[in-house]
Protein backbone atom coordinates (compact mmCIF):
# COMPACT_ATOMS: atom_id res chain seq x y z
CA UNK A 1 0.00 0.00 0.00
CA UNK A 2 1.49 3.76 -0.45
CA UNK A 3 1.18 6.40 2.02
CA UNK A 4 1.60 10.14 1.31
CA UNK A 5 4.12 11.32 3.71
CA UNK A 6 4.38 14.85 5.12
CA UNK A 7 7.27 15.97 7.42
CA UNK A 8 8.65 19.13 9.23
CA UNK A 9 12.03 20.43 9.44
CA UNK A 10 15.05 18.33 8.85
CA UNK A 11 12.97 15.49 8.78
CA UNK A 12 12.61 15.56 5.41
CA UNK A 13 16.23 14.34 5.10
CA UNK A 14 14.28 10.36 5.90
CA UNK A 15 11.85 10.92 2.99
CA UNK A 16 12.45 8.58 0.09
CA UNK A 17 14.96 9.43 -2.75
CA UNK A 18 13.09 11.57 -5.07
CA UNK A 19 10.90 12.94 -2.84
CA UNK A 20 9.74 16.98 -2.61
CA UNK A 21 10.45 19.01 0.10
CA UNK A 22 9.41 17.62 3.08
CA UNK A 23 6.24 15.34 1.11
CA UNK A 24 6.44 11.74 -0.05
CA UNK A 25 5.62 8.38 -0.81
CA UNK A 26 5.98 5.18 0.68
CA UNK A 27 5.33 1.58 -0.16
CA UNK A 28 4.64 -0.65 3.17
CA UNK A 29 2.89 -3.53 3.79
CA UNK A 30 -0.74 -4.12 4.91
CA UNK A 31 -1.21 -3.68 8.30
CA UNK A 32 1.51 -1.21 9.14
CA UNK A 33 1.39 1.43 11.60
CA UNK A 34 2.99 5.06 11.91
CA UNK A 35 5.90 3.44 13.94
CA UNK A 36 5.99 0.69 11.51
CA UNK A 37 6.45 3.17 8.81
CA UNK A 38 9.12 5.70 11.00
CA UNK A 39 11.03 2.82 11.44
CA UNK A 40 11.11 1.24 7.88
CA UNK A 41 12.34 5.62 6.73
CA UNK A 42 15.19 4.99 9.40
CA UNK A 43 13.40 7.78 11.43
CA UNK A 44 15.38 7.78 15.32
CA UNK A 45 12.68 6.63 17.41
CA UNK A 46 14.08 8.13 20.80
CA UNK A 47 12.32 11.73 20.16
CA UNK A 48 8.57 12.48 20.52
CA UNK A 49 7.69 13.22 17.18
CA UNK A 50 4.09 15.41 16.72
CA UNK A 51 2.29 12.72 14.42
CA UNK A 52 -1.05 12.54 12.49
CA UNK A 53 -3.13 10.98 10.32
CA UNK A 54 -5.05 12.68 7.57
CA UNK A 55 -5.08 15.69 9.65
CA UNK A 56 -5.87 14.17 12.96
CA UNK A 57 -3.58 14.18 15.75
CA UNK A 58 -2.69 11.20 16.55
CA UNK A 59 -1.09 9.87 20.64
CA UNK A 60 2.51 8.41 21.31
CA UNK A 61 0.82 5.41 21.98
CA UNK A 62 -2.01 5.56 18.84
CA UNK A 63 1.32 5.47 16.96
CA UNK A 64 2.07 1.20 17.25
CA UNK A 65 -1.94 0.40 17.16
CA UNK A 66 -3.17 2.76 14.60
CA UNK A 67 -3.37 0.73 11.29
CA UNK A 68 -2.83 2.37 8.14
CA UNK A 69 -4.89 2.15 5.08
CA UNK A 70 -3.56 2.60 1.29
CA UNK A 71 -3.73 6.44 0.43
CA UNK A 72 -3.07 7.92 3.69
CA UNK A 73 -1.57 10.93 4.64
CA UNK A 74 0.77 10.69 7.46
CA UNK A 75 2.36 13.81 9.13
CA UNK A 76 5.30 13.96 11.19
CA UNK A 77 6.79 16.79 12.53
CA UNK A 78 9.49 16.98 14.89
CA UNK A 79 9.20 18.45 18.69
CA UNK A 80 8.72 22.16 19.49
CA UNK A 81 11.48 24.30 20.53
CA UNK A 82 11.60 27.91 21.67
CA UNK A 83 11.22 30.02 24.84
Amino acid sequence: MIIKLKTGGLLGEYLPPGSATNRGEVEIGEGATPIDVMQHLGMPMDRNYLTGVNGEIITKDQRSSRVLVDGDELSLMPPLKGG
